[in-house]
């Protein structure tokens, strides 16, 4: 049986950064975004206030077998009810700072998935990991068994937990050369490969120039110029760009020189005429390479794609230095579609603990549900209503005429089938409506809350 720890302060944490590593070793999650170095600075950039750790560590002797990176903060769901959520450290900022991790997850020695998904259940379910009202573990990679394992050990304890594809991630299993890797591609792939590359070297006058940060001078020259490239490729569109966020930016400050010690960080740029055209901000990481972020200049020549061209040079280094992939990570845009070979799904685990909150939240869902249907509903209902009448013996079409907006007694009506008598006709059903769905979001409230009767 596994010895459970949980550690709730950031230096506890820190101490753990060797037997972390070492942990990744042993396991099938030894991704840069689950590293000590990456989550540690996303902490201390968005960690407090608001949110407080959770990270739950469990031993096998003396020996780390497994490691939940978990934080607790408070939450409110659209319905405006207040809720506790767990989520793995490095996910759930505000869209304007989201720095986008991906290939999340528990970290688990290989073979010991099971016993650490059966302990973190129990953790869970427990009072061990304090009080909470939701799970949310995103951008997961589906080639780990341990989010299956994990939703089957909380479903046995009662605890509604689903597994969803949110995401597709395209990827390069990378062959022994160019070549190769151009043979792989599909005809009309290929050809836009190499026309991209022609079209911008001839527009160039000669060869590109591809360089890549080597010095701490050359880290802060690369910086730059992706900040620069980037904010100008999404000023086209009346953007302001990733780099735009006071909070984004602070955490690349301190990831992006503890990455570089390490030869985990690959900063490159294409230039052409003598000035940079675009960059590529990428991770290196047990042997595999993985984009991050780009920026390119906008004002070239109509048909001149500067973006595949640099990842087409990116691709070819990366072959040459014999890495065994190039994973383009998150959101499947058209350039990573046509420059991958494969791709493989991402999967969110969300976990609803039973509680007076999460009935509040399914009884509000489902009456705002059963609202938009009748919003959808009546209006129908009434021109249906409204066709009958007319195809009725002395409905309105046989009726007599008179003068428009006037009653016989002289009194002022709303003009048949406006806006007036779609008010009229409209709001009794819909205000019943509304206090129905509150009555049940009530009554909800009242059962959940009642305490149950002792056997």
């Amino acid at each position: 049986m596994l010895r459970f720890h949980l550690v709730t302060e950031f230096a506890e944490l820190c101490a753990m950064r060797g037997a972390w590593e070492e942990l990744m070793g042993r396991s099938g999650l030894n991704e840069p975004m689950v590293t000590p170095d990456w989550t540690l600075a996303w902490w201390r950039v968005f960690g407090a206030p608001g949110r407080s750790l959770r990270a739950a560590l469990f031993f096998d002797g003396p020996r780390l077998v497994g490691l939940a990176p978990l934080l607790e903060r408070r939450c409110r769901h659209r319905s405006g009810i207040p809720f506790r959520r767990l989520e793995l450290l490095a996910s759930g900022e505000d869209q304007a700072d989201e720095i986008c991790s991906c290939n999340l997850g528990v970290i688990a020695e290989r073979g010991a998935e099971a016993d650490v998904a059966r302990a973190l259940a129990g953790a869970l379910t427990g009072a061990a990991l304090g009080a909470w009202d939701e799970l949310v573990m995103p951008a997961m990679r589906t080639d780990g068994a341990l989010a299956v394992l994990l939703a089957r050990e909380l479903r046995q304890h009662g605890i509604d937990a689903r597994i969803e594809v949110t995401d597709v991630s395209p990827y390069i299993p990378l062959p022994s050369s160019w070549e190769a890797y151009l043979g792989a591609l599909s005809t009309s792939r290929r050809y836009l490969v190499r026309r991209s590359m022609r079209d911008l070297e001839a527009w160039a006058g000669g060869a590109l120039t591809f360089e890549r940060a080597r010095t701490r001078e050359e880290l802060a020259q690369a910086r730059a110029i992706l900040v620069r490239l980037h904010a100008e490729r999404w000023s086209a569109e009346g953007r302001a760009g990733v780099f735009a966020s006071r909070r984004f930016r602070e955490f690349h400050d301190e990831v992006m020189p503890a990455m570089f010690e390490r030869g985990a960080l690959d900063l490159a740029w294409l230039s052409a005429r003598g000035e940079p055209i675009a960059a590529l901000y990428n991770l290196v990481w047990n042997n595999k390479l993985y984009f991050y972020q780009c920026g390119r200049r906008v004002d070239l020549p109509k048909g001149l794609r500067p973006g595949t061209v640099i990842h087409a040079y990116a691709i070819r280094a990366a072959i040459e230095e014999g890495r065994r992939e190039y994973d383009f990570l998150d959101s499947p845009c058209q350039y990573k579609l046509a420059l991958s070979l494969s791709a493989r799904p991402l999967i969110e685990l969300r976990a609803a603990r039973p509680s007076v909150n999460d009935s509040a939240r399914r009884a509000a869902e489902l009456a705002a549900h059963e609202l938009r249907v009748l919003k959808r509903r009546v209006p129908r209902d009434v021109a249906r209503r409204r066709r009958v009448a007319r195809a009725r013996p002395g409905g309105p079409a046989s009726a007599p005429v008179r003068r428009a907006g006037r009653r016989p007694g002289g009194r002022r009506e709303p003009p048949a089938g406006g806006a007036g008598a779609r008010r009229l006709v409209m709001s009794l059903p819909l205000r019943r409506a509304h206090l129905l769905s509150r009555l049940y979001l009530l009554c909800w409230l009242a059962r959940a809350a009642r305490p149950r009767a002792r056997r």
